[in-house]
C-alpha cells in the first residue's frame, strides 16, 4: 500500500492517523459489542439466502483523497469494522468494503466500511452500532441523503485527533464511515450523503470500477 518516500513531518503526520487507528477510540470501531448483540438473534432466525437490490464498492478516491491509504494498520481497521458489520444483517453478505483512504500530507483520513445483504431493522441497528461505540458524543441523527434509510453521526477524539464517525442502515446495506483530522475540516454530515453515494449502488447499475469487490 504504497511505497512512496514521503517527507518527514508528513510521516509524523500519518504516524498520528495510523495509531489512531489502532488505539484509544478507533480500536473500538471495531464494534466489539455487536458480536453479543447481533449474534444469537441472527443465528435463532436464519434467512433464505438473500436477493441483491444494492451492492456496495470500493470507489478509487472517496471525494478528494486519493486512492487508499499507505498505512497498513488503517485498512485493517477498516476490515475489522467490516467483519463486525456483517454481523448485524438478518443473513449473508452479498458484497462488502473495507477500506481506508488518505491525504498525501498525512493530515486527514478516511476509514470506509460498508456491506451489503438484508436488514431487518435499520434504526435498531444502528441504536446497536452506536451502543458500542460509548465514546463517542454528539450522537445525532442526520440526514440519509436520496438513498433513504437511517443515518446518525457522533464526535470524538484520538490521540490529538478529531473523529468523526457517521453511519448509514435501509433495508439492504449498512455502512460506517470514520473520519479523522490533525485539524478539523469539512462537514461530516454533507461528506456521508457524498461519500454513501459512491459506495451504494443499484445491483444492476454499472461498476464504477470496471471491478468487483
Amino acid at each position: 500500500m504504497g511505497g512512496t518516500t514521503r517527507p518527514a513531518g508528513t510521516t509524523r503526520r500519518a504516524g498520528r492517523l495510523a495509531a489512531a487507528a489502532t488505539t484509544g477510540l478507533l480500536a473500538t470501531t471495531g464494534c466489539a459489542g455487536l458480536v453479543d448483540a447481533a449474534g444469537p438473534e441472527r443465528s435463532a432466525t436464519p434467512s433464505p439466502s438473500p436477493v441483491m437490490v444494492m451492492r456496495v464498492e470500493k470507489p478509487e478516491k472517496l471525494g478528494s483523497l486519493p486512492p487508499e491509504a499507505h498505512s497498513r494498520s488503517m485498512y485493517n481497521a477498516a476490515q475489522a469494522s467490516l467483519g463486525k458489520l456483517k454481523l448485524l444483517l438478518d443473513g449473508d453478505a452479498t458484497s462488502a468494503v473495507g477500506t481506508a483512504y488518505e491525504s498525501t500530507d498525512g493530515q486527514y483520513a478516511a476509514l470506509v466500511s460498508a456491506v451489503a445483504g438484508p436488514v431487518r431493522d435499520p434504526q435498531k441497528t444502528l441504536d446497536v452500532l452506536f451502543g458500542g461505540l460509548p465514546q463517542l458524543h454528539d450522537v445525532a441523527p442526520t440526514h440519509p441523503g436520496p438513498m433513504g434509510g437511517e443515518a446518525r453521526c457522533g464526535k470524538g477524539e484520538d490521540n490529538g485527533l478529531t473523529v468523526d464517525l457517521c453511519a448509514w442502515a435501509d433495508g439492504h446495506t449498512i455502512g460506517m464511515i470514520t473520519w479523522l483530522s490533525v485539524p478539523k475540516t469539512g462537514n461530516p454530515a454533507s461528506q456521508l450523503v457524498s461519500a454513501r453515494a459512491q459506495i451504494e449502488k443499484s445491483a444492476t447499475s454499472p461498476s464504477s470500477t470496471g471491478k468487483t469487490k
